[in-house]
């Protein structure tokens, strides 16, 4: 940006391009491009095999991982809060239904451990959780309507894995971070299985818990 800013400066007449570029760049292209592939993928699921499911859970980590990114270009890019706010809003419905796939990913990988085929969900879905209830909290209380497809999503699958969401003002990354020691400790119970290949995620550095290499923050 620094060098677009001395670019204008030195020619004049072309100033306005460079701002122009900047400026058409602050839109939801990338983000459809993603919620694409996530529709694609809850409706056609994986497949039952372990090279399938692993496969799957890796092209879900690929989406959040590109949500993540375009989140922080965007946040650089878009000149005002009221132009980053509804992008933003996109992105965190979109991750949160991501991470709704990946549960469901999880939990049939883990399926040799119930206790890690439940746990794994609960970390999952917390987080997701999480995203939405960020925005919701940011915008004092109010819910933006891309969230109507994703809420129900984590709703339902929150109540199989026995994971109580709580009201939004009431959701934090301390709750999620509960959610998660307590879930890392259920999955400690189940026996430790031959390491396999598998792929990571874009949440931090990556640990063997059950069947499934997950990354915990």
């Amino acid at each position: 940006m620094a060098a677009v800013a001395l670019l204008g400066a030195a020619v004049p007449a072309h100033a306005e391009r460079p701002l122009l570029v900047a400026s058409n760049r602050c839109n939801s292209q990338t983000i459809d491009d993603a919620s694409s592939r996530i529709r694609e993928y809850d409706r056609h699921g994986p497949g039952a095999s372990s090279a399938k499911l692993l496969q799957r859970y890796g092209a879900i980590a690929d989406v959040l991982s590109v949500l993540n990114e375009e989140r922080d270009i965007l946040d650089s890019i878009c000149s005002n809060d009221a132009d980053r706010a509804p992008l933003f809003a996109q992105i965190a419905g979109y991750s949160a239904w991501a991470l709704v796939l990946e549960s469901d990913v999880a939990a049939k990988l883990n399926a040799s451990c119930p206790a890690a085929a439940s746990a794994l969900p609960r970390i999952m879905l917390a987080d997701a959780w999480l995203s939405l209830a960020n925005v919701v909290n940011a915008n004092g209380g109010a819910v933006p309507a891309t969230f109507a497809d994703v809420i129900p999503k984590v709703r339902t699958r929150a109540d199989a894995v026995g994971l109580t969401l709580p009201a939004w003002a009431d959701t934090s990354a301390y709750w999620a971070s509960q959610v998660r020691d307590k879930a890392k400790t259920a999955i400690a119970t189940c026996p430790t299985p031959s390491p396999s290949p598998a792929p990571s995620t874009s949440s931090g550095d990556a640990e063997e818990t059950g069947e499934l290499r997950i990354v915990r923050k």
